[in-house]
């Protein structure tokens, strides 16, 4: 039976946009993993992809990330080349088994969500605020949690711990992404559902990787945490040891050693 896990953010962590590539250099090869409307918008390096691979025979890869589970569905190499058996989408909103959502976890989601400000009251008060005038565009995600794309030449300006702050008094966590505000009810964390199915899938031990500030729980809590050099995450838990690398890179130093674990040692110690 396979006793670890890694599980891990996408975006910024594992995949990364045609932006995200230009601003940090990588002398190697990449692939297309995601597009729209013809548009090509993600990439993986090859060598994660081989990590990714390893870490999938050798135990459970569990992709884990606030992409609703369309947006997920569009990363044609999770679709098509290695297909995890478990994923998480909507920031541990949802926990896909073989595709489908997983009711007993969904029923847990909307018992914790009864404590929240709901979704349509939390938009009202968001178009009261100053940024309001900022957004370009306003999306909510099946029903969970909402995000604002905010236009770019203000996003430098966001007052985001005083943004966190009213969140928190809502229930609410906020986290910026590149352009997209996120305003997400604390309920939907990513590290409860992957405790979830730590327990459910009775794991020794659980890898976990991420960026932002949404993965800080999923990095902390697992027994083993990654967080890439160029991430938000570390600016707010400098205690977090970050990858050599940036980038790219980040992503294969940190599959690189998951793949260590998973492959050669039957528990690892906590870092």
């Amino acid at each position: 039976m396979r006793r670890c896990a890694f599980a891990s953010d996408l975006d910024r962590t594992l995949i990364y946009s045609h932006r995200m590539l230009e601003q940090y250099a990588y002398d190697g090869a990449y692939e297309l993993v995601e597009m729209l409307d013809e548009r090509p918008l993600s990439y993986m390096s090859v060598e994660t992809k081989k990590s990714l691979q390893t870490i999938h025979e050798a135990g459970w890869f569990i992709p884990v990330t606030t992409r609703t589970t369309a947006q997920y569905e569009r990363i044609t190499y999770f679709q098509h080349d290695l297909k995890p058996e478990y994923a998480i989408t909507t920031n541990g909103g949802c926990i896909l088994h073989d595709g489908q959502p997983l009711v007993e976890w969904q029923t847990i989601v909307d018992e914790r969500l009864k404590g929240c400000m709901p979704v349509k009251e939390m938009l009202r008060a968001i178009s009261e605020l100053s940024i309001a005038a900022w957004v370009k565009r306003t999306r909510t995600a099946e029903g969970r949690f909402l995000y604002l794309i905010m236009k770019d030449e203000y996003v430098p300006h966001i007052p985001l711990a005083e943004l966190r702050l009213w969140g928190e008094e809502r229930g609410w966590q906020v986290s910026l992404q590149g352009r997209k505000l996120y305003f997400i009810p604390q309920p939907l964390n990513k590290w409860a559902a992957v405790a979830f199915l730590k327990e459910k899938l009775e794991l020794e031990f659980v890898c976990g990787a991420g960026d932002s500030l949404l993965d800080v729980d999923l990095i902390r809590q697992a027994d083993t945490g990654y967080a890439p050099r160029h991430g938000e995450v570390l600016v707010f838990d400098q205690t977090l040891e970050p990858t050599t690398a940036s980038g790219l890179a980040a992503a294969d130093e940190i599959t690189a050693c998951v793949t260590e674990q998973m492959t050669t040692v039957k528990k690892p110690s906590i870092r």
